[in-house]
């Protein structure tokens, strides 16, 4: 492999990295924005919880840290 190769696989590696974390921040915000509307409308934090797990496909646990985050940032 020359180094112009190795050079392009680590660019595209770097890109492929940065795509994933673009979309993970993305959905972040995402349900952060659903959990304060959710608030607004009058949810419980169980049926929040219950409503992340079932449409951002989280755990228990992450649908929890995600509601207290979002309720940190309120």
């Amino acid at each position: 492999m020359t180094i112009e190769e190795y050079a392009a696989r680590q660019s595209a590696y770097a890109r492929k990295e940065g795509r994933e974390e673009g979309r993970k921040e993305g959905h972040a915000e995402e349900r952060m924005e659903t959990i304060k509307g959710l608030v607004k409308l009058n949810f419980t934090k169980e049926q929040i919880i219950d409503f992340l797990i079932q449409n951002f496909n989280l755990n228990q646990q992450e649908a929890s840290q995600a509601y207290n985050q979002a309720m940190a940032t309120a």
